[in-house]
């Protein structure tokens, strides 16, 4: 069993060099821990990958909690996490403020008006992994359009279809009575959430109240979590634009840490430090508190059909709404033919060349830096 220390240094260690997204920081993981550290099998690896993909939030820190907890207990899951997701938090952090003090300058303009539109490149290539995962037959199909044509045309609240989609493939799958069996405890959770709302013209409990939503209810991935947050800091709060909004998701791919720390920078935005810590530490409560406590239950919950089949069609709508969400982005990041050619490039690097996220978006940037030293001394 490896020591607190070295536990310690090696998460601390993957705090500062994980960058890329979801896929890079999962396949370094699985080189250190199964293949040079021989932490874990290569079976039992999948198993954990199996069950973390399940969950709302980022599946490599929940990968990262569970290691930790396996060799040091619940301390070990909490310290893993911890110094997986603090180096980047704290870079996030700084770039916030760097970005609101110094962001109006012609230089950081230039260099974000080119990642701007590969970011949505970026996020279009998401588009079509998670709808290649999350598409397993045809109903899940219909959901997916369903759930885009609901959000889009209709105007339907995000969270409505996803339940909605849920329960019907739920019944699709299981049928009607397992429903019936669980309609009781809606009311429970309603009224509870209903005990909060006297605080709801807080700033800052706004700020607590919609990341700790997004961490809970963020199934399908990273990239899910950009709807609560343009829907709930954007549109409800109007905390930011869509163009900064962007900008927050470009200085979080380029930086190490999870996708999901552009919250950071959101509630950086919002009310300063106190917003960013608090954005920070509440969207990704869940997945320390989710991954600790169902540790024991990992063969349980991935034999329940009845779970698998609503958090099926949960992931099958988030992809419908994660492309609305775009949608809405692209006036902000499309403004003439140059930006739309490098939202093509940077979606055939990934989706057609495979290249790394992260790549592209340092790429991206550096071209910007280029274009504006052009610019200055042309």
């Amino acid at each position: 069993m490896p020591s607190w220390r070295e536990v310690f240094l090696y998460f601390l260690f993957l705090g500062f060099v994980n960058i890329g997204g979801p896929v890079a920081q999962i396949t370094m993981m699985f080189n250190h821990m199964v293949e040079k550290r021989r932490w874990l099998t290569k079976d039992r690896f999948v198993k954990i990958m199996a069950f973390c993909h399940m969950l709302p939030g980022p599946e490599a820190l929940q990968l990262a909690i569970y290691v930790g907890y396996l060799k040091r207990k619940v301390w070990g899951g909490i310290l893993a996490g911890l110094t997986f997701i603090l180096p980047g938090a704290v870079v996030m952090i700084v770039l916030s403020w760097l970005y609101v003090k110094y962001g109006k300058l012609p230089q950081v303009m230039d260099a974000l008006y080119v990642l701007k539109p590969a970011v949505l490149g970026i996020i279009a290539a998401g588009i079509i992994k998670l709808g290649r995962a999350a598409i397993r037959n045809f109903f899940l199909a219909v959901l997916l359009v369903g759930a885009f044509a609901g959000m889009r045309f209709a105007g339907i609240n995000f969270l409505l279809i996803l339940l909605i989609a849920g329960v019907l493939n739920l019944i699709v799958d299981r049928g009607w009575p397992l429903v019936k069996k669980t309609a009781p405890t809606l009311p429970v959770m309603i009224g509870g959430i209903a005990l909060l709302l006297p605080f709801a013209d807080s700033r800052l409990f706004q700020v607590t109240w919609l990341f700790l939503k997004t961490g809970l209810l963020s199934f399908g991935g990273a990239y899910a979590s950009l709807v609560f947050v343009q829907r709930g800091a954007v549109a409800q709060y109007h905390w930011l634009s869509d163009g900064q909004l962007l900008d927050g998701v470009a200085l979080s791919i380029a930086t190490p840490g999870p996708f999901m720390l552009f919250t950071a920078f959101v509630g950086y935005v919002a009310s300063g430090i106190p917003g960013a810590v608090l954005a920070t530490f509440f969207v990704f409560l869940p997945s320390f508190i989710f991954v600790i406590a169902g540790v024991h239950y990992i063969e349980k919950v991935r034999e329940n059909r009845a779970v698998q089949a609503f958090l099926a069609g949960v992931s099958a709508a988030v992809v419908g709404v994660i492309a609305v969400v775009s949608l809405d982005l692209i006036p902000e990041a499309l403004v003439n033919w140059p930006t739309v050619g490098i939202a093509v490039i940077s979606f055939l690097l990934i989706a057609l060349l495979k290249r790394d996220v992260a790549f592209v978006a340092i790429g991206a940037m550096l071209g910007g830096i280029i274009y504006s030293s052009i610019r200055r001394f042309a």
